[in-house]
């Protein structure tokens, strides 16, 4: 799922400022590590519109919330810094800056007209500020302030949103999806193969390989550049991570209560209801009606209430969440923001111990059962005094944390000491290296401070260069210089590379021998004969359900060759231990699916259209427009 997200981040770029805008508004209670501060300077210009520095920190802050919370409810908490720093946040609040400058730009000279009433309609439809079934300016105004927002600022970015709205409906208004499209789609998506293949393992092809020495003199000679050492490095070193900056860093009282009363909406912990549910809906292999999953829903609550059977009897019995299925249904505690539209609505009303009508939601009909409830509140200062000043220390350790580097690095150039005696006296421990090459740098050490150490003298004081962990200072012990070890000092490595490269060489022999076969309309299975290979079958795979066996099917792109094709297209595929030759057998499409899959494919074709021409749209406006980004971002 996380790589999905990443892979398909992009997606969300051109409007992702209008869901950040709704994200908070929403009240993030999450308590964030990773944003940052800058100056108050100018930090993009497009056109001849200015986006200040401030404007960006509170997209890049917005922003940053918005994925920190959407992947805690990915990965059901647990996210890294490493997760964040993948997503390059940095980079897509640039360009979601740029694009809504772009998008505003243009709106204006289409002469679009945004109303103060339009703003008034756009905020009063917002179900989150209703009342007793009305839009109550009290809440609208409370809510504002509980997350910390000005109503003028608000009100502002839902009249851009409106620009761009209106903008890109007459830029869409000519996207269609033909009903070809969407039958091509299905086809090619929800339709059903047989592949037959043979498979040549490697490791196999290994017994069949016999070595002599002549051979192994003969494929030293031709490679023997594959069994050079490089030039090996040893270092004495000193590390200038995080930890050290904070313990330089005081945060006084009046700052980490200050923080505390600025962000007052990273403390508000949300309504809390520990759920057990049952889930009643299709397995991979059913093909139930909705009325169907419903009735069976009810008779399985009758059941509940009447008393025939417990809740986790029925769990146990029922439902098809293979997740919570052997343990009684428990999701734990979860908030609003953690479930699927229309869960909640379904929970929100019950009391502990109180068992709900079956309610449905994207996955079919979920029968709940409340088991505690935790009201909202908010986390008083005292109790996350720490996690503040920790977080505060911590901010402020990684924006500068090069200068402290910098200046460990000044103190030991500049002592009468040797290295160690002044890594030392700055409290600073003195480490030494394994002996590395370029090839495989051990942390703290990477690739780029390796190549410097290259260039280097023996002795010289380096850095700081940018580790893992941290800032390096550091010197070269000593270098061993790169040679090629001899036949007899490596044979044994040398045979195996040999085995290794012949059985290859067989498999790959053997696989062209096969598809030469298949070129010249040889049945599959007398092709296979012939060359004393086994036949395999993989029944049934679709798109998005590859074959374990068949590895070839778990790969995107060969799957989409596979899907685009007719029966008796074939191919050969390689992977980590081997190489496959398949022929397609098979394409069987349902087209009693069709009709049950056909809005959704429309949807879906519709949204990537739009994507595409939005994109297509924003191209067109940046070469048209000087655009200028602020080095220090």
């Amino acid at each position: 799922m996380i790589t999905f997200f990443r892979d398909n981040i992009r997606k969300f770029a051109i409007f992702l400022w209008i869901a950040v805008i709704a994200f908070v508004i929403g009240g993030a209670y999450l308590f964030v590590r990773g944003p940052f501060r800058m100056g108050s300077n100018t930090a993009i210009q497009v056109g001849d519109m200015k986006i200040s520095m401030p404007t960006y920190e509170q997209t890049y802050n917005n922003i940053y919330k918005f994925y920190v919370q959407l992947l805690t409810q990915i990965k059901g908490g647990n996210v890294t810094d490493n997760d964040i720093k993948k997503l390059n946040i940095k980079k897509k609040t640039i360009d979601t800056l740029i694009e809504r400058a772009l998008l505003l730009q243009e709106a204006h000279k289409e002469g679009i007209k945004v109303t103060d009433e339009d703003v008034e309609k756009k905020i009063e439809s917002n179900k989150m500020f209703y009342l007793n079934g009305h839009f109550s300016k009290r809440k609208y105004l409370a809510i504002l302030k509980a997350n910390g927002i000005n109503p003028r600022n608000y009100e502002d970015s839902i009249r851009t949103s409106l620009y761009i709205d209106k903008l890109k409906s007459r830029v869409l208004k000519n996207v269609k999806v033909t009903p070809a499209e969407i039958k091509k789609y299905f086809v090619e998506n929800y339709s059903k193969v047989n592949l037959k293949y043979i498979y040549l393992p490697f490791k196999e092809m290994r017994k069949k390989v016999k070595v002599t020495d002549k051979d192994l003199k003969a494929f030293y000679d031709k490679h023997k550049e594959e069994f050079r050492i490089p030039t090996q490095i040893k270092f004495k070193y000193a590390l200038i991570d995080v930890n050290y900056a904070k313990s330089k860093i005081k945060v006084s009282d009046n700052q980490s209560r200050q923080f505390y009363k600025n962000h007052i909406s990273y403390f508000m912990v949300p309504l809390r209801i520990k759920v057990a549910h049952i889930l009643i809906g299709n397995n991979p292999k059913d093909n139930k009606t909705d009325e169907q999953l419903k009735k069976e829903a009810y008779k399985v609550y009758n059941e509940l209430k009447n008393k025939k059977i417990t809740f986790k009897e029925a769990v146990k019995k029922y439902s098809i969440d293979t997740y919570t299925k052997n343990v009684g249904g428990e999701l734990g505690y979860i908030s609003k923001k953690m479930v699927v539209p229309g869960f909640w609505e379904g929970i929100k009303d019950l009391k502990v111990g109180e068992i709900s009508k079956p309610f449905k939601s994207k996955f079919g009909y979920h029968i709940a059962k409340v088991e505690d409830i935790k009201k909202p509140y908010t986390k008083k200062y005292a109790d996350v005094k720490k996690e503040i000043v920790n977080y505060l220390q911590t901010r402020q350790a990684k924006e500068n944390l090069f200068i402290y580097a910098k200046k460990v690095f000044v103190k030991i150039r500049d002592s009468k000491k040797g290295f160690d005696d002044a890594v030392k006296s700055l409290g600073l421990k003195v480490n030494v290296s394994d002996y590395m090459s370029l090839k495989s740098p051990k942390p703290p050490f990477t690739s780029a401070i390796l190549r410097t150490a290259l260039m280097s003298q023996t002795g010289q004081l380096l850095g700081p260069d940018a580790g893992r962990g941290g800032y390096v200072i550091y010197e070269i012990v000593s270098k061993k210089p790169s040679y090629i070890p001899t036949l007899d000092k490596i044979k044994g490595k040398v045979k195996q590379a040999y085995i290794k490269y012949k059985a290859m060489e067989i498999v790959r022999q053997t696989a062209d021998k096969l598809y030469e076969k298949l070129k010249n309309k040889e049945p599959f299975d007398k092709a296979a004969k012939e060359l004393g290979l086994k036949v395999y079958v993989a029944k049934d795979v679709g798109k998005f359900t590859p074959d374990d066996k068949m590895k070839c099917t778990q790969n995107s792109v060969i799957m989409k060759k596979i899907f685009s094709s007719k029966a008796g297209f074939f191919d050969k595929c390689s992977v980590n231990d081997g190489v496959y030759v398949y022929i397609l057998s098979k394409k069987t499409v349902n087209e009693k699916d069709f009709g049950k899959y056909k809005k959704s494919i429309e949807e879906q074709l519709k949204s990537q259209k739009d994507f595409e021409a939005m994109n297509k749209f924003i191209a067109k406006l940046k070469r048209g427009v000087k655009i200028k980004i602020n080095p220090k971002l």
